[in-house]
């Protein structure tokens, strides 16, 4: 497992090379690529994003490969963060065409995951008004689960014929327009409906803590061959905010770095290592209290205190204690 970070999420911007000379610098192992009509240009590129993916899918992976050089990142994933479940069908085509243009890069780049939202055609609130049940008129899930169907059935495919997957973020809001897959109840649906192997989650436990849905460690144990990134974020709780507002209010609750909110960090790093799980967990820092890459790089060292050591480091901790003076043998 290692640290990461998104390159766009709470990040100054600054130009690829640029970024991935501060990844190796500050002790960053990989990079959640930022990509796509999401984002702003970076400087004076004229493409949005940190990558220019049209160029990528057309002419290779020669000038990104060239800025990695041997700095030791490595890139965890695409993410161009992008809502193709939207209503306006025609915007639905265009986003449906930045997710394969953003698989065909991953290809190109040797990148095996895309991380998007599902999004969703009818808002975020997809479970209708509160305390409604299923046949509210309200209450658009079904709705939304058919044409998630319709439109991830074939990027599936494309994905699969390619080598990579698709990831989506488990944010409960995905912006202004709503992200399907933010609920474990969600996800079961949602893979049940269309059980490809090339669709999983890109993981962040910082969501679960606002939705109030316990026991996050388990969680990640029950969906383990859906987990194919992690996001490294926290959730403060205002519990005198949230008293006298109740859960309609606003600013109850706000996103933290690793070790300022109420998620477990041990409990939910030891179940990724029980499901098998060995690839980055990447860092958006949308803490309102250590902005930019110092508080990146803050967050990185404190998870670190949790990741196991590697079979060499192991070693070289173990070995001289017990070369010591007077060390017994059994």
């Amino acid at each position: 497992m290692n640290i990461g970070f998104a390159s766009l999420i709470g990040m100054e911007p600054m130009p690829f090379p640029e970024l991935v000379r501060w990844a190796a610098m500050n002790g960053l192992a990989s990079i959640e690529v930022n990509v796509g009509p999401s984002f702003p240009p970076i400087g004076d590129a004229t493409y949005p994003g940190h990558l220019d993916l049209a160029s990528i899918a057309r002419d290779g992976s020669g000038a990104v490969e060239e800025a990695i050089g041997e700095s030791g990142v490595r890139i965890s994933s695409l993410a161009p963060m992008v809502n193709v479940l939207t209503s306006n069908e025609s915007l639905r085509a265009e986003r449906t065409e930045v997710l394969r243009q953003s698989i065909d890069a991953c290809a190109a780049l040797g990148v095996g995951t895309v991380v998007t939202f599902t999004g969703s055609a009818f808002g975020m609130h997809l479970w209708g008004m509160p305390g409604v049940g299923a046949d509210h008129p309200t209450n658009r899930m079904t709705d939304n689960l058919r044409i998630f169907v319709q439109v991830y059935g074939p990027l599936a495919s494309y994905a699969a014929e390619r080598g990579v997957r698709i990831a989506f973020e488990t944010a409960g809001r995905g912006g202004p327009e709503g992200n399907l897959a933010h609920s474990p109840e969600l996800w079961e649906r949602m893979f049940n409906a269309l059980p490809s192997d090339s669709l999983g989650l890109s993981f962040d436990p910082s969501h679960l803590i606002w939705l109030h849905i316990p026991h996050v460690p388990d969680i990640i144990r029950e969906f383990a061959d859906r987990i194919f990134h992690v996001d490294g974020k926290d959730t403060e709780i205002l519990h005198g905010r949230l008293a006298r507002q109740g859960i309609l209010g606003s600013g109850w609750w706000r996103y933290r770095l690793p070790g300022w909110g109420q998620v477990d960090w041990p409990g939910v790093i030891s179940a990724l290592y029980d499901i098998g799980y060995r690839d980055a967990i990447s860092i958006e820092n949308e803490d309102p209290l250590l902005p930019g890459g110092a508080g990146v790089v803050w967050a990185a060292r404190y998870l670190e205190r949790f990741l196991l050591p590697s079979p060499g480091t192991a070693d070289q901790i173990v070995k001289p204690l017990l070369e010591a003076p007077g060390a017994s043998t059994g």
